[in-house]
């Protein structure tokens, strides 16, 4: 069986971050968590496409890159739960 895999970078005392990590862990994501400062291409990965708000969030399955978020998004968080529900 294959997993839904999600590396969120955070700050410390990140709210949003902590409860987006719940979230994904909850539904039975695996989760990553990586502090964002020390991943420089990704602060110029959310500058570069104008987000401003944490968590970042990558969503993987098999390897592949399939969401890409920032900020807490419950549309993002039900789209990763149907797709842990989808997988066989």
């Amino acid at each position: 069986m294959t997993q839904i895999h999600a590396t969120v970078y955070t700050r410390p005392h990140c709210m949003k971050c902590k409860a987006t990590i719940k979230a994904l862990t909850n539904m039975g994501a695996v989760v990553s968590v990586r502090q964002l400062d020390n991943h420089p291409n990704k602060i110029e990965e959310m500058r570069h496409n104008g987000w401003q708000e944490l968590p970042l969030v990558e969503i993987t399955h098999n390897d592949q890159p399939i969401a890409t978020w920032a900020g807490m998004s419950q549309t993002h968080l039900d789209e990763t739960r149907e797709l842990i529900k989808a997988q066989p």
